[in-house]
């Protein structure tokens, strides 16, 4: 808020006082948030009053207008022009906003696209220092996602998504399961959800009466619900829905029965390395008796801690639930058997074995 009090000063300016004023203004111009008066004292050479009167000065300025505002006990003086945000729609903050959460998942589409735009935008309204410093921006802040899914032949797709989403428009469907199996769902899309690279669409399906998770690289096709006039239907949005909700105490999207595990962790390095990661909300390390640090989860459902466990074996051993422990051994038998030495076909006459001392001995076929 404008702190109000300041009155117009009758005294006329000198050329040493305009000049201070520009160089208040270009100092205000480097520092979009504002600085406060003893900052402005320090940099100026002048106090308090004399700052004061040029703020009353430049306060009706076209484009350099000086405000000064309220920051709890303190007030900061700073160039209202600069301080206001560039304007956009709100499609485009909505997915500018997107496209900050989840890094370069959405490159390649029309929302990659529609951000790119927008960004030239901001940056054409930012202040001259503040423009230097974003100047390479894209590569002071970096995203490297692990494996993300690729979404660039989904391009309208996740474009009418998106926009069902912001829109609160209700959604038809067509959906293939894992094994490809087919579903028609009216969809009242409420949350848009990044996974491990992988994008969710969380929501009402009156299919099936109850709020459901949609991948995204599984919707066969999408199009809006009309009412009787052809209008698109909309949906209130529930005040009451939090996407956490839906996801406590899954380890993922993937929903199954409350289970408690118990995980051993074989050395001291995995034992570090697993500490410094928040791998689930119910998660609680302790020592075992048998002298390992043991991890203990109680999750809704182990489809996807299943497949966490496989990246971490041998490091990581399953001590309970008995039947996640044995589905991990059969998993890892197979892949032990994969991965064995494959039997050659017998020869008519086979070939004598090569001695240490032969030359062959230390030949390997391809």
């Amino acid at each position: 808020m404008t702190v109000p009090g300041l009155r117009r000063s009758s005294r006329k300016a000198t050329y040493a006082s305009a000049a201070r004023m520009t160089q208040l203004i270009e100092i205000l111009r480097q520092s979009p948030y504002g600085l406060t008066y003893s900052a402005l004292e320090q940099r100026l050479g002048v106090g308090k009053r004399t700052i004061q009167r040029y703020i009353e000065v430049c306060r009706d300025l076209p484009g350099q207008r000086v405000e000064v505002v309220a920051r709890g006990e303190r007030r900061v003086v700073r160039l209202a022009d600069a301080s206001e945000a560039p304007r956009g729609t709100t499609f485009e903050l909505f997915s500018f906003f997107l496209s900050l959460r989840l890094g370069h998942l959405l490159d390649g589409t029309v929302v990659g696209d529609m951000n790119e735009t927008f960004w030239e935008r901001l940056q054409e309204r930012l202040p001259t220092e503040s423009a230097k410093q974003l100047a390479h921006i894209d590569r002071k802040l970096y995203s490297r996602p692990a494996m993300p899914r690729d979404y660039r032949e989904k391009d309208d797709l996740v474009d009418a998504v998106l926009k069902a989403v912001v829109d609160q428009v209700r959604l038809r469907i067509d959906y293939h399961g894992v094994a490809g199996e087919g579903r028609a769902h009216e969809f009242d899309p409420y949350s848009l959800v990044e996974h491990k690279g992988g994008l969710y669409l969380l929501g009402k399906s009156h299919l099936d009466s109850k709020i459901i998770w949609l991948a995204i690289e599984r919707i066969r096709s999408v199009e809006t619900v009309r009412n009787e006039v052809g209008k698109p239907l909309k949906f209130a949005y529930p005040a009451s829905f939090d996407p956490a909700r839906h996801t406590d105490g899954m380890f993922g999207v993937y929903d199954g029965k409350k289970v408690r595990v118990e995980l051993a962790l074989q050395n001291e390095a995995t034992e570090s390395y697993l500490r410094a990661r928040r791998i689930h909300d119910t998660q609680r390390f302790f020592q075992g008796t048998d002298g390992r640090t043991h991890l203990e989860l109680t999750v809704r459902g182990t489809h996807e801690l299943m497949n966490w466990l496989m990246a971490t074996s041998p490091w990581v051993e399953v001590l309970s639930p008995a039947e996640l422990r044995e589905e991990i051994a059969e998993r890892l038998r197979r892949s032990a058997a994969t991965y064995a030495p494959a039997r050659r076909p017998a020869r008519a006459e086979a070939a004598p074995r090569p001695t240490r001392s032969s030359p062959a001995a230390s030949t390997r076929s391809a």
